[in-house]
């Protein structure tokens, strides 16, 4: 009884392999693939044919390549997991690291994101995500010795934060990366000249 179970299996296995095998590894859409240097889009992980929505990569970058940890049913990362999406640009090799979960490739609850130059930290946020924004938490910026923490609004401190820089903490309600002072504003995120009219 045994062998003939064996046998159907074995035979079985060669037809399984090829429907496996029939399956072509979906590509994300070329229309919503990431630009550097413009729009954030879809990078597809070579390996498993995940897709992982990645944004802020300068113009000029290249040999981009995505890996993900855990699954993805339907293309997009699913789940909770390693993300690692690496470029190069001026023959530097760069990386963003995110260890959280992710929801149709996108960044959604609690996680970090660490973004490296040759291995080197360059920024470093921590906190709660929504739709692969940072919406409540810290950033670190070690080579520039700043560090917010609070909220967050389309990638622009805004509501109630702190920025420390050099021994000097500036505390209060953010509006979209600039702080009202007295008559001036102090500017975080943006140029200083784009805080006057802020709408809030």
């Amino acid at each position: 009884m045994r062998s003939f179970w064996m046998a159907l299996l074995l035979a079985a296995a060669p037809a399984a392999a090829q429907v496996a095998l029939a399956q072509p590894v979906a590509e994300p859409p070329a229309a919503q693939r990431v630009v550097p240097g413009g729009r954030a889009g879809w990078v597809a992980d070579g390996r498993g044919g995940c897709w992982v929505w990645a944004g802020g990569l300068e113009a000029g970058a290249s040999n981009l390549t995505a890996s993900w940890s855990a699954g993805c049913p339907q293309g997009p990362a699913e789940g909770t997991g390693r993300s690692v999406v690496e470029w190069q640009v001026r023959g530097q090799r760069r990386e963003m690291i995110y260890e959280g979960r992710l929801a149709s490739g996108k960044a959604a609850g609690p996680g970090r994101l660490d973004v490296t130059e040759d291995g080197e930290l360059v920024s470093r946020e921590v906190g709660e995500y929504h739709d692969d924004r940072l919406v409540r938490g810290r950033l670190e910026l070690p080579r520039l010795g700043l560090v917010y923490e609070g909220g967050w609004h389309l990638g622009q401190p805004h509501g109630e934060g702190e920025l420390r820089s050099g021994g000097e903490v500036f505390r209060g309600a953010w509006e979209m990366g600039c702080l009202r002072r007295g008559d001036a504003w102090i500017s975080f995120t943006r140029p200083p000249e784009q805080c006057e009219g802020q709408a809030t």
